[in-house]
């Protein structure tokens, strides 16, 4: 899949009329832009047909891009030759090939432009099939010097047969016979394309009811059809529907049927798809060689432009990543004093404990002493004690008396004690003392 769009256009000659069609793919999708027919341009002198060809570009803006030329089947000669795998691709069957141009062409060598192409042989196949195609110099050389005058960028030139041939496997395969039938004003020529070899035929004349069937007849004796419902038939030129052509959608956006752009479009993708058939006529020294170093400031942009955009893209998550590095480093540092805080806490909860602890202590002890301060001051002289115990603020006694049922009357009173209770009866002791066991609460606390 390209990732730029490519623009390419395609020239038919077609008796005295040339057709142009333009066409763009992007993202793997194939486009016919536009498609023009400039009537009776082989009638027109050189320098008419330069001046009209290089106006035709540049109003439509075409003067940039390649040009691939096809040349009616009249104009070349096309044979196929097959040779045994084992010759091998390459150079070797290249080599082979040249070996069988003289005996093939009814022109001397030296006045001939030839190409070759074949299909790459399936694994195990016995033989290769290889294309051949052979124009004149006389032919070619005209139109060469027509495009390298008017410094437009002919790339490549092929013959009709093959041309077609080329269009019919790029769009819908090989698995399918087709036949093609071109029905010009004064002449139908016709193609077959079966099984990986090319089968063509031309039969001047304008009784295109006549010619059309009679050309598709003698193709399918070529090819050894025995049905024409057996081939995909395409047809297409100015007497189509004169001779009762149906009409074919091509696999193309901005093209509805064939009529008379087929062939121009089939030559445009000569310029985008490698296939079986693709060859070219011009040699290499003689073709345009477009200067890719232009190009460089276009790339060298659009490498500019994506480079923006995917900073641009990983800006906001760079951004991100770097304040959370930053939040983690600024929380490990606080985390250290935080830890120094959350230990000097702790250290002064323990310390708290331990002063809560100690004044409950001293509380206690203080309470406990003032208990004991304020029994000696209430209790009678004649009163002994023969135990005494102290917890959660309250004191219980026990003791022997001389007036026992005085000694909660004396508590109560105290500024010190409240709830002052006998926890037994008293007792009478043979020493004449009453025996008590009392419990009060301490009520002031220092």
């Amino acid at each position: 899949m390209k990732v730029l769009p490519k623009t390419t256009i395609g020239i038919e000659v077609a008796g005295d009329d040339v057709r142009i069609a333009v066409l763009r793919e992007f993202a793997g999708k194939r486009r016919l832009v536009r498609m023009d027919t400039l009537a009776g341009f082989a009638g027109l002198t050189d320098e008419d047909k330069a001046t009209g060809l290089v106006g035709h570009f540049k109003k439509h803006g075409l003067s940039g891009y390649n040009v691939h030329l096809t040349l009616p089947g009249t104009s070349g000669l096309v044979r196929d030759l097959e040779f045994p795998a084992t010759v091998g691709t390459g150079d070797p069957l290249r080599s082979a090939v040249a070996l069988q141009i003289e005996n093939l062409s009814p022109w001397v060598l030296d006045e001939i432009y030839w190409d070759c192409v074949w299909e790459q042989p399936a694994k195990g196949a016995r033989s290769i099939i290889v294309h051949i195609g052979i124009v004149p110099r006389a032919v070619l050389d005209p139109w060469i010097a027509l495009f390298r005058s008017t410094r437009l960028a002919l790339t490549g030139a092929s013959l009709s047969s093959l041309s077609w041939a080329h269009g019919v496997a790029v769009m819908w395969g090989n698995e399918q016979p087709a036949m093609v039938l071109s029905a010009e004003t004064l002449y139908v020529e016709g193609a077959l394309i079966r099984e990986g070899r090319v089968y063509a035929t031309n039969m001047p004349g304008a009784n295109h009811g006549q010619l059309v069937p009679a050309s598709a007849s003698q193709l399918m004796r070529l090819g050894r059809v025995d049905s024409v419902e057996q081939v995909r038939l395409v047809g297409h030129g100015v007497g189509r529907n004169e001779a009762g052509l149906g009409s074919t959608a091509l696999p193309i956006g901005g093209s509805t049927t064939v009529d008379t752009s087929f062939g121009a479009v089939c030559t445009a993708l000569l310029g985008l798809v490698r296939s079986g058939f693709r060859l070219n006529l011009i040699p290499s020294p003689l073709r345009y060689q477009r200067n890719y170093l232009q190009l460089v400031p276009t790339y060298a942009l659009i490498v500019l432009l994506l480079v923006l955009g995917v900073f641009a893209w990983i800006r906001e998550p760079y951004q991100q990543s770097l304040y959370a590095q930053q939040l983690t480093q600024e929380v490990q540092r606080l985390s250290v004093e935080v830890q120094s805080v959350a230990d000097q806490e702790s250290q002064l909860n323990r310390i708290s404990d331990r002063l809560k602890a100690l004044d409950g202590l001293t509380r206690a002890r203080d309470a406990n002493l003032e208990a004991l301060r304020e029994l000696t001051r209430v209790l009678p002289p004649n009163t002994w004690l023969t135990s005494y115990a102290y917890q959660d603020n309250t004191i219980t006694i026990s003791g022997l008396s001389e007036s026992a049922a005085s000694m909660q009357r004396l508590l109560e009173e105290s500024p010190v004690f409240r709830d002052a209770q006998f926890t037994s009866s008293i007792s009478r002791e043979s020493s004449g003392k009453d025996r008590f066991n009392l419990r009060a609460s301490i009520e002031v606390r220092p």
